[in-house]
This record gives C-alpha cells, sequence and structure tokens, in this order.
C-alpha cells in the first residue's frame, strides 16, 4: 500500500481557518473564509478533498515528536521544565498557555463545519463517507488531546452561531460523553476511510492506528484513576491493534543489523525509503524544496539532556536488570553504557562515539547530564534549520506496545487471557530487532519496576512492569512518556530529583578510554590547563549529588511538587471562565 506522505510544502487558503482569535466567541461562530462559504465551495470530491487538506497542521511535526519527553522523567532540561517541577501556573488567556496545550476551539470549528456542509458536494456516498471519516478522525484528534489536559470539556458536535448563547456557554460535558464521541468518530472513521490512496492522506490504517492509542489510553488512565467503565476500552485498543498487525501491510524496519537498525529506523527522509515498511503515519520534508527544520540546533544548543533513571531502564544485553548489578549505580558512563539493549546506545552518545559533529567524551556542559540524545539527530545536517529527516507519528512497533499492553492489563484483572504467544507477536519482535533475548511470561518481579510502579498488580504483575519497561525504551524519545504516567497515575516520578552520570571524585577522567583525558572535574580552573579538557569547578559549573562526588545533578536548588488531582490535568485559562461563567477551573488549579 501507499504510506502516509505529509509535507510542509504550501500553506492552502483553508488552512488560515486554524489562525483564529483566542476568544471563543470568536472562532466558534466565524465563517471559514468569505470565499469557502457553502454557498460557492463543496461542489465536488475535489472540494471535499481540499478542504480535508486543511486539517493536517494539528499533526506534529519531527521536531513535536522528537523532543516532547522533556516534558517527563527521560529529560532533565536546562532551564528545567515548568511542567514538570510542578511550578506551572494558570494562564490568563488561551494563547499565553506556557506550555500546556492551548485552550483554543479554532481547528474543532474548522471540522464541524464541513460535517454540516459535506453533503452538497456531486459526490458517489462512499466518497464522500472516506472524506467524512477523515474529518472525524480530526476531531477525534482534537478532543483526545483536549480530554487528556483538561478532562471534562464541552462537546461540540456542531458550528456554533452568534447568537447561540446556549452553546456559547456551555458547561463541561463529561468524559464520559466526551470519550464515547471521540470513539463513534473513530469507529466511523475506521469504517468509511479508504484503506488505500494517495500519499498525503489518512488511511483506515491509520485511524485505527490512532483507535488503538487513544482506547489504551482512556481504558489504562480509569483504571489507575478509579474511573468505571475501562475494560471495553482496552478491549478495543487490544481489537484495533490486532487489526494493523494482521493487515499485512505493515512490518519492523530492519536490515538484520541490531547494532545500526534501531538508530536508522529514525534517519530517513522519503517514502520510498525502507524505513517506512513499519511507518503507519510519517511527517515528511523536502531538502530541495527548502522545507527543513530546526530540529538538530534544538538537540545540541538547548539544554536538554536524557536522565539516568531512563539509562537505569535498559536490560544488560543478557536480558537481566541493570540496577541488579552490583556496583550499577557507581558506574562510570563507558562501563554503564556497555553491554546494555543495543537500544541505548542508539538512542544515546557513547563517549567512545562521533556521531557527525557530535564526540561523546566532550558533550558534557552542553549535555547538562552528559547523555545526549542521537535518536532523530542527522548527523549530516547538524546546523540550524538545515534538517529534513522525516517525523513518525504512527509506527508499527507502537501497535505491538499496544497490544501486548491492553491484553496483558485485562488478563492480570480477569478478563481475557495473555500467552507466550501474546508476547511472541508482539514485545519480542522488537527485541529480535536488537538481538535482545525474549521476554518470558515467567520472567522474574523486578523490584525496582515493582516500586517505581507500586499500583500495579495482579496474577500478570511482572509481566505488566516488563512491558512498561519495554514502552519506555522503544519508544524512548518519542513523546509518549508523559502521556504514560499520566495514565498510569504515576505523576510523583516527576518529583524525584532527576541525575546525570556519575563521578567518583574531583579529577581528571579518560571518558572514552582512548588513554587521553577528556574532562576534569576542579574546585578551581588551572592557570596552565592541559590541551583537549573540559574543565568542570564543581559547586559553580557542575553539581554532583554528594558535593564532590556522585551524579551530576543539573537545577541542584529546585523544588519540585506534583499534587493529585491538580497536576494530572492542565488549568483554564482564567479568561475563558469569565467568558463562560459556566466553566469552573479544575482541582487545585
Amino acid at each position: 500500500m501507499k504510506k502516509i506522505y505529509i509535507m510542509m510544502l504550501s500553506c492552502l487558503t483553508i488552512s488560515a481557518l486554524l489562525l483564529s482569535s483566542c476568544k471563543k466567541d470568536s472562532f466558534l461562530t466565524r465563517l471559514p473564509v468569505s470565499d469557502l462559504t457553502q454557498q460557492n465551495f463543496f461542489a465536488n470530491a475535489n472540494d471535499l478533498n481540499t478542504y480535508c487538506n486543511g486539517f493536517y497542521p494539528s499533526l506534529p511535526g519531527v521536531t513535536s515528536v522528537a523532543l516532547d519527553d522533556q516534558q517527563s522523567d527521560n529529560y532533565e532540561n536546562n532551564p528545567f521544565n515548568k511542567i514538570v517541577a510542578g511550578q506551572l501556573i494558570a494562564p490568563t488567556a488561551a494563547t499565553d498557555n506556557n506550555g500546556q496545550p492551548k485552550w483554543q476551539w479554532d481547528s474543532l470549528r474548522h471540522v464541524n463545519y464541513f460535517l454540516e456542509n459535506y453533503q452538497k458536494a456531486n459526490a458517489p456516498q462512499t466518497v464522500k463517507n472516506h472524506y467524512v471519516g477523515v474529518a472525524r478522525f480530526f476531531r477525534a484528534w482534537f478532543y483526545f488531546r483536549m480530554v487528556k489536559a483538561y478532562g471534562d470539556v464541552p462537546w461540540y458536535g456542531k458550528t456554533i452561531q452568534p447568537n447561540d448563547v446556549a452553546s456559547l456557554n456551555k458547561a463541561r460535558d463529561s468524559r464520559q460523553l466526551v470519550m464515547d464521541s471521540v470513539m463513534a468518530d473513530l469507529n466511523f472513521a475506521v469504517n468509511n476511510i479508504n484503506p488505500t490512496g494517495p500519499t498525503g492522506t489518512i488511511t483506515k490504517w491509520v485511524a485505527l492506528a490512532f483507535q488503538a492509542r487513544v482506547a489504551l489510553h482512556e481504558g489504562t488512565f480509569r483504571k489507575y484513576h478509579g474511573i468505571a467503565g475501562w475494560e471495553p476500552f482496552l478491549q478495543t485498543a487490544s481489537t484495533a491493534a490486532l487489526a494493523v498487525m494482521q493487515s499485512g501491510n505493515f512490518k519492523l524496519y530492519t536490515t538484520g543489523n541490531p547494532n545500526k537498525d534501531y538508530l536508522n529506523l529514525f534517519l530517513f527522509y522519503a517514502p520510498s525509503d525502507l524505513q517506512n515498511t513499519e511507518v503507519i503515519l510519517g511527517y515528511y520534508y523536502s531538502s530541495t524544496l527548502h522545507v527543513t527544520t530546526p530540529l538538530d540546533g534544538y538537540m545540541t544548543a538547548y539544554g536538554y539532556s536524557l536522565t539516568k533513571g531512563l539509562m537505569n531502564t535498559y536490560l544488560t544485553k543478557a536480558g537481566t536488570p541493570f540496577t541488579a548489578l552490583p556496583g550499577y549505580d557507581t558506574q562510570m558512563i563507558k562501563d554503564e553504557l556497555a553491554n546494555r539493549d543495543p537500544r541505548l546506545t542508539q538512542t544515546v552518545l557513547a563517549p567512545a562515539v562521533t556521531y557527525g559533529n557530535l564526540i561523546g567524551s566532550k558533550r558534557l556542559g552542553t549535555t547538562p547530564t552528559g547523555y545526549q540524545q542521537i535518536k532523530y539527530y542527522d548527523p549530516a545536517t547538524p546546523t540550524w534549520n538545515t534538517n529534513y529527516n522525516a517525523g513518525i507519528i504512527f509506527r508499527y512497533g507502537e501497535m505491538l506496545l499496544d497490544y501486548a499492553e491492553s491484553k496483558a492489563e485485562l488478563a492480570s484483572s480477569g478478563t481475557g487471557s495473555f500467552s507466550q504467544g501474546d508476547l511472541d507477536m508482539s514485545v519480542n519482535l522488537l527485541r529480535d530487532r536488537v538481538g535482545m533475548p525474549h521476554l518470558l511470561m515467567s520472567v522474574p518481579l523486578d523490584p525496582v519496576l515493582a516500586a517505581t510502579y507500586p499500583n500495579v498488580s495482579g496474577s500478570l504483575q511482572n509481566v505488566l512492569l516488563e512491558i512498561r519497561r519495554e514502552r519506555r525504551v522503544e519508544l524512548a524519545c518519542e513523546g509518549f512518556r508523559y502521556d504514560d504516567l499520566m495514565r498510569w497515575k504515576s505523576g510523583p516520578l516527576l518529583v524525584q530529583r532527576f541525575l546525570g552520570m556519575y563521578f567518583p571524585g574531583l579529577g581528571t577522567y579518560d571518558l572514552d578510554g582512548d588513554g587521553q583525558p577528556d574532562v576534569a572535574l576542579v574546585t578551581a580552573k588551572p592557570a596552565s590547563p592541559l590541551a583537549n579538557v573540559s574543565y568542570f569547578v564543581v559547586g559553580q559549573d557542575i553539581y554532583l549529588s554528594n558535593g564532590n562526588s556522585g551524579n551530576v545533578v543539573v537545577n541542584p536548588t529546585l523544588v519540585k511538587t506534583f499534587t493529585d488531582p491538580k497536576n494530572y490535568y492542565f488549568p483554564i485559562p482564567t479568561t475563558e471562565l469569565l467568558l463562560n461563567k459556566n466553566l469552573t477551573q479544575n482541582p487545585g488549579w
């Protein structure tokens, strides 16, 4: 089948619909644009296609995908992330979001306007239904984002007229109503969107992949937050993911090289590239048309770095927990990254590796923890606004994990079954790609994982915890971790002190093992420094957890908080509460 090919090549006139005022009574009642009204548009299938093309700007590009984990315990930034630290304040206006999802409804107005006018087109009903499915996919996309951020929100299934005071001042609808409506939209999309189509379109398989993602999130959120009705969502998640798995249209990208394939999965440029065997929905760019991104610049110049907590999650090459090794917490980075799951050094730059312009032993300082992300980094385009490798919005690997988690959650609670066969057709395919031992149903309970996720229980506790490990490892730096913590009710993990690489004390260190010193930790910089050595004054340039020894601490004075239920949701902008007196603020804000 043809893969999804979304390119930022032009700004269609219809995309102006996505750029409207922050006032709800403006963007809910505004006609899209003067020349695209029901009187002179929606004449044929081509008009439907043109209009639906205007929905795609709401999808995330590669920079968002690759860096969204910074809002989680996978990253430690300098300066720190306010959402992670629990220091977000309620914004005044919808456009003043301070990093939180925006309380803006313009893209919903765009979708609902289409759904009220598409029938005017002179086209077969099956063709119309395809485009209705695309529109409802994007309405589900909008509301899934809103429910994750705010919980109960008003459901608008139609455009709002200026004199419709009741709708403009509507209170929140229940999470049940909104998510049932989201699933209804996705059911329609799955049943009516074409299974194949021109590049640049949503297909049935994209809709199924999104349905699996939404249902897994909602089912586990309800289960771990004590909200009734979680089982049907998890059943839908496993069914939707399995449908993608059994379609025969996708497979894991591999060339048989476990030490490079995972890294190279995220380094490709066009739908014709071999990596697209795994891509269900991609976001593409073009060097020849100068459609590029600043991704590589962001990854190396803005104080982004990964955490030791993420490093500790990766298994040893033998398939055993790294945290079970004696002295694991005092290993220096060269030994720490050796003999581990190959995905570790295909996600993080090893000290002995030079990757384009990145020299592993020289990253401390620009990479505060010492753990430099290379997943999604293109060594051929290391400067600002030159990057054009594709971003992956949905991929087959995610479907394998969605299937395993949703089915195991049900079975662990007494609904249905989960077997070694289920692991072999999901998690173990991911492990095969990187040459790791298979996950077995009899895997010993890891006490570190059990302490990390204390609310996991049931007959498959050991397996569920390992599936969570696999998800964190396989999907690291793809923007999933924050949502996973929220749905698992694991927000307190954000309060932990995030650590970096370990140093046993002051002195000079050969990080890459080439016999030449790379880094020196000192109390004062010497008058005659050694060539090619980076000096760091402890307590000034760098901070360690035990004073003059220990793990790097990036924000030593930071006090973080996480309050339940407050920090599981974002605050509604205060001006919106003034505009609509029937809205109520989320608890704690």
